[in-house]
């Protein structure tokens, strides 16, 4: 259970590169957001049942309605029962909590347990006869597991933020370049504006490709980082799959190169009237 919640962003290239950075910006924002929260509370719900204090067995065994005394089987099973109680209540109070939760998740107590962590844990924590001590190691192991997928994903989301960061820099000020040609009428300027032109667009179909690469690169270390196959969802997948574009700095780089070479075309025709 690792934080998807967005706000459905659409990546449209008829918007400044400055924009589409913005909200990619924000949507890892988000996501580290909302994984720090659910660490917060898989930490508070560790601490809950850590703190709790089971029934103590020296306690009178005829404090039932009516003096009806229980057996010690039937003290115990209550006593345990007891005890998945609190820590139903402790999940639901911090996990299930989250402001996020029933929009993002929306399941049950028992599918939640069973997907954090395990059949076999989310079993004995229904079933009274089933819960112990080595249930309860089992159970503090997945929360600390729990844990330690989330802050790996939080450092995921900075190495992501740090990657897109990088793409700006570089994409922003070659986006600006380029949709200002638009406004250059090549047909009226002289061989060597044309030739000018046309060498900036070569160099910055460089910068674009080597943006690219190295975007790439990243992508691959993120899959490496989490030992996923080619098959499977990477991570860099995961982070937009609320967007229309998977790899939305990969598409920008494309949308890049594809307004170069019209351009390029175009002066490449104009060049070859002008001879």
């Amino acid at each position: 259970m690792i934080s998807i919640l967005m706000a459905s962003p659409t990546i449209c290239f008829d918007r400044s590169f400055t924009e589409v950075f913005d909200d990619i910006i924000e949507t890892l924002l988000n996501e580290r957001a909302r994984t720090e929260a659910e660490y917060d509370a898989f930490v508070a719900f560790g601490e809950r049942i850590s703190n709790q204090r089971s029934v103590s067995s020296s306690h009178p065994q005829t404090g039932t309605p009516g003096g009806v005394m229980k057996t010690p089987q039937e003290y115990a099973q209550s006593q345990t029962t007891t005890r998945l109680n609190l820590i139903r209540s402790a999940y639901e109070d911090t996990v299930m909590n989250l402001s996020f939760y029933t929009d993002e998740y929306g399941d049950s107590y028992i599918e939640s347990i069973c997907e954090e962590f395990g059949s076999e844990i989310a079993t004995a924590l229904t079933t009274p006869e089933c819960l112990g001590p080595t249930v309860m190691k089992a159970l503090h192991d997945r929360i600390e597991t729990a844990k330690s997928e989330r802050q790996s994903h939080i450092e995921s989301c900075d190495r992501e933020r740090d990657s897109i960061e990088t793409a700006a820099n570089q994409l922003i000020p070659i986006d600006e370049e380029v949709s200002a040609l638009t406004n250059v009428s090549f047909d009226s300027q002289s061989f060597g504006a044309l030739d000018a032109h046309h060498n900036r667009l070569s160099i910055l179909g460089n910068h674009c490709e080597s943006t690219a690469q190295t975007r790439q690169e990243t992508i691959h270390q993120q899959r490496e980082f989490y030992n996923v196959s080619q098959a499977e969802t990477d991570v860099t997948a995961y982070f937009y799959r609320e967007y229309d574009i998977t790899y939305p700095i990969l598409a920008m780089c494309s949308d890049l190169t594809a307004r170069m070479t019209q351009f390029r075309e175009r002066i490449e025709d104009v060049i070859t009237d002008v001879e």
